[in-house]
């Protein structure tokens, strides 16, 4: 995301529709252990661009000179944002202040989470607010270890000035025998349609209730660009669009404990399984994600990133694509790069009814770009590649992808590309 500054265990939380990266800082290239002098806040409008908004030293909070400055998250709620933060793998503490980026103060002066709390190490915290009427927050801590009794992850409901403690800490138990989830700390809570989700990296867990037991899943991943165990991170949700950040050892952990942090789109099965999107990081690992170009083979359709009234499942076709589409449904790709010679536009659509696709420049309502009359396939599993005109492209931008018709599930739409 940011090349070169030793960007580690990244947080990204959305506040007032605004992404703000909450990350450590690995200081040496060649150090053998971890050398993390400092805190650092990013904020970004499109996950392209990141702006450097805050360093927090040690020397604001209880720890003092220290170059332990381990994995944090961070959380809004009563009118104050909090900064939770680890004292290596010693103890956590917790800072607040009025804005995403503070300034913060260690309002406590001493760890929120003593290392004499509970039988494990007090580090890596974890916070995840609940989405039920009273906004419930629990924070989880630790370093799992399976077969290991004296590592575990543990968690407790945060009291409503979220920087005490509502319970004692209770143990997470992690049930299964899929290969995952062997040992490692920075836990990482998030909750996707009702479900909630402990990951360790790229390995993850599911439960329907938020202490457990968690059963096994997978990885969200497929062990390339650092997506292991060790891919301290989160996942997150931002204008119905998913992503998952993470941070991988790029010179060999054996080389130097230093990490850089990447982004790509994330995805959900029909089950809950998460898929970190590594077909798009090996054909477009050095654009990103939140920008296209025209000359692409094809754009998939779960690659946009604002959408309304849409859902993204499964295809028929392997991988994703966008479902129950209305009239009233959009799609957003912005930063569409190299469209201006472009003359046609093919859709890869399955549709029971037939519908109109239409693409308007730079806004939903925008000047229309192409209409598509989409016709009737012959079922959801009968796709069709439909190819209409493309005009006016000069200065266009940002690419919406709008639809006209009746009924609540007029297409699929899989994938499209742009045609000279």
């Amino acid at each position: 995301m940011v090349a070169d500054v030793g960007m580690a265990d990244p947080h990204i939380k959305i506040f007032n529709n605004k992404a703000f990266l909450y990350a450590t800082r690995d200081e040496d290239k060649t150090a053998k252990k971890f050398v993390m002098p400092d805190w650092k806040i990013w904020s970004s409008d499109d996950l392209i661009h990141w702006n450097l908004e805050t360093t927090i030293n040690p020397t604001e909070t209880y720890m003092g000179a220290s170059k332990n400055c381990w994995a944090t998250d961070a959380a809004y709620k009563n009118g104050n944002y909090y900064f939770y933060f680890s004292n290596g793998n010693v103890n956590t503490g917790v800072m607040v202040g009025k804005t995403p980026t503070g300034p913060f103060k260690d309002v406590l002066g001493k760890p929120m989470l003593p290392e004499d709390l509970t039988p494990i190490k007090e580090y890596d915290p974890t916070v995840l607010i609940d989405d039920d009427a009273q906004k419930t927050a629990y924070i989880a801590f630790g370093h799992h270890r399976s077969g290991d009794p004296d590592f575990y992850y543990m968690i407790a409901k945060l009291n409503t000035d979220m920087v005490s403690l509502a319970e004692t800490p209770k143990e997470i138990k992690i049930i299964g025998d899929v290969n995952v989830l062997g040992g490692n700390d920075k836990p990482t809570l998030h909750k996707h349609n009702g479900l909630y989700y402990l990951s360790a990296g790229s390995h993850y867990a599911t439960s329907k209730n938020i202490y457990g037991p968690y059963t096994k899943r997978g990885n969200s991943g497929n062990n390339n660009y650092g997506l292991t165990s060790r891919a301290h991170g989160n996942y997150f949700n931002w204008n119905n669009q998913s992503f998952h950040t993470w941070c991988h050892f790029h010179l060999g952990k054996d080389v130097a404990r230093y990490r850089e942090s990447y982004i790509a789109y994330l995805h959900y099965k029909n089950n809950g399984e998460m898929i970190t999107d590594t077909n798009f990081l090996d054909a477009h690992f050095s654009t990103g994600v939140g920008q296209y170009d025209a000359n692409w083979d094809k754009i998939e359709s779960e690659w946009y990133m604002v959408a309304e009234n849409i859902e993204k499942k499964e295809s028929p076709n392997g991988g994703f694509e966008i479902q129950n589409i209305t009239q009233k449904s959009y799609l957003l790709f912005p930063n569409v790069y190299y469209i201006n010679d472009k003359r046609s536009i093919t859709f890869y659509v399955s549709s029971l009814e037939g519908a109109i696709i239409e693409i308007r420049a730079n806004n939903s309502k925008g000047k229309v770009l192409a209409s598509c009359n989409i016709p009737k396939t012959g079922g959801w599993n009968n796709y069709q590649p439909i190819k209409c005109n493309l005009n006016n492209t000069n200065g266009v931008k940002d690419v919406y992808i709008t639809f006209k018709g009746s009924g609540n599930d007029l297409l699929h739409l899989d994938w499209f590309l742009f045609n000279n």
